[in-house]
């Protein structure tokens, strides 16, 4: 009986576990992150593991592109189909450094925000496998965040206190 329930315990952790990971993740963004692109494109847009909530006309999703100065060279609005965000460039005589922020709701319900950039008009640098980590994580790109471990650790415990306790009235 306390082998079944062992086996129960850890069904039932890697099911809690795999559902708290299931935020929206990057699967590709055009421009790609960290790319060299000759010219400005017309239209950015990422795609994500699972699609996107919309909730009427409100405002959830958003990509905001940005010039090196600063300067905000993207719509104002942005477009959701499916997994997919995208947003016209209103600027593209540009060259440098252009970053990306977006914030989306997944299809779980999180919201997700995250950043990267790429270079318009500059031949492309080798960069080291640690310098691609170190980029990753000033754009806060990870593969754990703080509350997923959180959420881990929680679900662990009850999920502990709950094998306890019924091995305990098992025995008696």
């Amino acid at each position: 009986m306390i082998k079944k329930i062992a086996a129960l315990s850890c069904v039932l952790l890697l099911t809690f576990s795999l559902s708290a990971f299931a935020h929206g993740e990057i699967t590709q963004s055009t421009p790609a992150a960290d790319s060299n692109v000759l010219s400005a494109p017309k239209e950015v847009s990422i795609e994500f593991d699972g699609k996107l909530q919309t909730i009427g006309n409100a405002v959830v999703n958003l990509i905001t592109v940005t010039d090196n100065q600063g300067q905000v060279i993207s719509s104002p609005t942005s477009v959701v189909e499916g997994n997919k965000i995208s947003t016209k460039l209103q600027l593209t005589d540009i060259t440098g450094l252009v970053s990306v922020h977006y914030r989306i709701v997944s299809e779980d319900g999180h919201p997700v925000e995250g950043d990267y950039s790429f270079t318009v008009g500059q031949t492309p640098v080798a960069t080291s496998a640690n310098g691609e980590e170190a980029a990753e994580a000033e754009a806060g790109i990870s593969e754990e965040s703080g509350s997923n471990l959180l959420v881990n650790g929680v679900g662990l415990l009850i999920l502990i206190g709950i094998v306890f306790v019924i091995v305990r009235r098992i025995k008696k």
